[in-house]
């Protein structure tokens, strides 16, 4: 099955081919991309969750036409060609008058609510697949009250508990789209009102496993709409044996920072590291997603620079129309004047924006690319310092920093999503243009002196450099938001199999025995010990064990 992160750029080649309705290039992209993954039940899914409905339909009527199993690419094609066309298809019309999937669709096609009639023997019809699919419509289009009207009539009719698992299951796997796709139109009261009625049913049935994700997930939603409280009592629900400990108290602590209770925030993210600290490496991967203690899979990992350039210079022709001038930041700035291209141990790329450049342009011109989707999470009220995009075609993410004059300095910052702002104050600067693979790009106009400030003895590396911790820009150094983010990074060292990173993030630790937050001398010692550059090969170390002892 293919990942969520490889279907991305199959989705952006095959929207830019629709929306250019040039379908010369199928051939070439179903070649490039493999026949089976673009008509393959998970990609279809992936096209509707991510709300591309020509694309659906595009990649639905190949399934037809090329898969052994068609009856459900068919009813979505058939359900997708309706709502975008306005009018039922001939298909669609030969359903039954009151089957479900086609009162779904038409409620949708003159945008009204669906509501299933209570009267026992006239209301709608289907199996219990149909009306998951109904409701599955509802949810694609972000119609939250008619889901909700399908979902408590079908719970009353199905008393095997299945269609409520299908629910659940649903959750979970659009989960992760609806947070990475967040904007200010997200329903997330909605969303939560149906985790909650499935919630129930579950938690009746003694379902504690998937009755926990659930709570798990309700928090983290409650979370996203700033419901902080009502995070905190539905991520602090029972654990139920066997089930993930760490990320409920580490969403607890998340929560609790967004209310200004550092001290409880920090409290909480000891005792994440502490249980971290007596985990097997399995065990902690198992935890936290994409979790690579050993270190194996980060090591192998390699920079696509070809793809970097291509979002870099993306973003460059998307914000021109508004005199918008991107500039070179940080790791990014680093890698052309060190490298002459990017960093080979990067992830993403840094480039920065004066305030007075309207950060309201920048954001109307990102949005209503087809090229970037932008996290509006990041959107603040007052000063925004950072706004994250994603370049759709290739997967690569994007940090545009924005710097404000403030007492004599360019003030940029990081919008951890603990809810903080930290701030990285450079002397004042302007901008020259410099070719950079190729492109001509702006950088400042004294690239060493604005590196020296970022990272010290820059012209030597250290890919265990921790920008936000080390950097000489870094405003407050030991105070609560600095011990937040060590510990934070710590915690990050650990589950990408840093051990190096591990070992200074310990010095820094042992630095700041005095700030306030400081962590536990013994539990910094056992972090050190347990995953620190000397760590064993295997096991934990005594020493690790000692230290712990004298920490509990």
């Amino acid at each position: 099955m293919a990942s969520k992160d490889s279907m991305l750029p199959v989705l952006s080649r095959l929207a830019l081919m629709v929306d250019h309705q040039a379908y010369e290039q199928a051939e070439q992209i179903i070649n490039d991309c493999g026949l089976e993954l673009i008509i393959s039940e998970e990609f279809i899914d992936f096209c509707r969750w991510m709300k591309n409905p020509s694309v659906v339909i595009f990649a639905s009527t190949l399934a037809v036409y090329n898969a052994k199993l068609v009856q459900r690419p068919q009813m979505i094609l058939q359900v997708y060609q309706s709502i975008i066309n306005k009018d039922l298809t001939p298909d669609m019309e030969r359903l039954p008058k009151n089957h479900v999937i086609r009162q779904t669709v038409a409620c949708m096609i003159v945008k009204q609510p669906v509501v299933p009639p209570a009267i026992k023997g006239n209301g709608f019809t289907g199996t219990g697949q149909d009306w998951f699919m109904a409701l599955e419509i509802c949810m694609d289009h972000q119609e939250m009250d008619s889901a909700l009207n399908l979902m408590q009539a079908e719970l009353r009719r199905d008393k095997s508990n299945m269609f409520a698992l299908l629910c659940a299951k649903a959750f979970v796997e659009r989960a992760p789209i609806i947070i990475n796709t967040q904007n200010a139109h997200t329903p997330w009261t909605g969303w939560i009102r149906l985790q909650q009625e499935i919630y129930q049913v579950l938690a009746r049935a003694g379902m504690a496993k998937i009755v926990h994700d659930l709570a798990q997930l309700i928090g983290e939603f409650h979370h996203k709409n700033r419901a902080y409280e009502d995070c905190i009592a539905w991520s602090s629900k029972p654990v139920p044996p066997g089930s993930n400990q760490v990320i409920p108290w580490f969403r607890v602590a998340q929560a609790h920072c967004h209310l200004g209770a550092h001290d409880q925030a920090a409290a909480l993210l000891d005792k994440v590291l502490r249980k971290v600290s007596r985990q097997s490496d399995a065990e902690i991967d198992g935890e936290f997603l994409n979790s690579d203690v050993s270190g194996a899979k980060s090591a192998a990992m390699e920079f696509n620079s070809g793809d970097a350039a291509r979002a870099l210079k993306d973003l460059q022709d998307v914000l021109a129309p508004g005199g918008i001038v991107p500039f070179l930041v940080s790791g990014t700035l680093l890698g052309f004047q060190r490298n002459g291209g990017f960093l080979p141990h990067d992830k993403d790329i840094d480039v920065g924006i004066f305030a007075n450049q309207d950060i309201f342009t920048v954001v109307e011109l990102i949005s209503q690319s087809k090229n970037f989707r932008l996290s509006t999470g990041y959107l603040r009220l007052e000063k925004t310092y950072q706004l994250p995009v994603v370049h759709k075609l290739t997967g690569m993410c994007i940090d545009i920093f924005i710097y404000y004059p403030s007492g004599g300095k360019l003030v940029t910052g990081v919008h951890g999503t603990f809810g903080y702002n930290q701030n990285f104050a450079f002397s004042p600067f302007g901008i020259k243009t410099v070719e950079f693979l190729d492109v001509d790009f702006a950088v400042p106009d004294d690239i060493a002196r604005n590196l020296a400030e970022n990272y010290g003895n820059w012209q030597v590396s250290d890919p265990y450099y921790v920008t936000h911790l080390e950097s000489p820009s870094t405003v407050d150094q030991g105070g609560p938001i600095y011990m937040l983010v060590t510990r934070l990074e710590m915690i990050r060292a650990i589950i990408e199999g840093k051990h190096a990173k591990v070992e200074r993030i310990a010095g820094i630790l042992r630095k700041y025995q005095a700030a306030p937050f400081a962590m536990d001398a013994g539990l910094i010692e056992a972090l050190d010990a347990r995953f620190g550059a000397g760590r064993a090969a295997l096991g934990r170390h005594a020493s690790a064990d000692a230290a712990l002892a004298c920490a509990a």
